[in-house]
């Protein structure tokens, strides 16, 4: 009984920190926004940032400012159903593997990574604080 209190307090504070660092690196794109329209179709991030104030977890992707997405089938459905979208990462692979993604945050040797690319950023009209400078390369 322990263990599954534990485990279910440690779940928590893993959606908590999640949602606090999505919304800061939301709002730093979109530093002027007081809602950011999100479009995310994984189901699990989905619930996680729908509990945000700052966040608004929309189910139309004409909608959204930004989509987040986990995998590649959800990146060439966000795609096909707004080609013009700017597009966030949770997985490295597909941020170097798609021109159209700006950025991820994902886990790396258990760590945690965050990526901008400068080029991207740069189509999109992101200017991102100086305190992302560290996290922005280019290819």
């Amino acid at each position: 009984m322990i263990l599954i209190l534990a485990y279910t307090q440690m779940f928590a504070l893993d959606k908590e920190s999640t949602l606090k660092i999505y919304t800061k690196i939301l709002s730093s794109i979109f530093p002027t926004k007081k809602q950011i329209n999100v479009y995310v179709p994984n189901r699990e991030y989905y619930d996680i940032l729908k509990s945000s104030n700052k966040l608004n977890v929309v189910d139309d992707i004409k909608k959204a400012s930004i989509a987040i997405v986990t995998n590649l089938k959800e990146l060439q459905s966000v795609k096909k159903l707004n080609k013009d979208i700017e597009i966030f990462a949770t997985n490295e692979k597909l941020l170097f593997q798609d021109q159209s993604i700006v950025g991820a945050f994902y886990w790396k040797k258990g760590r945690s990574q965050l990526l901008f690319i400068k080029n991207r950023l740069d189509r999109y009209h992101i200017k991102l604080s100086d305190e992302y400078d560290k996290f922005i390369i280019e290819l």
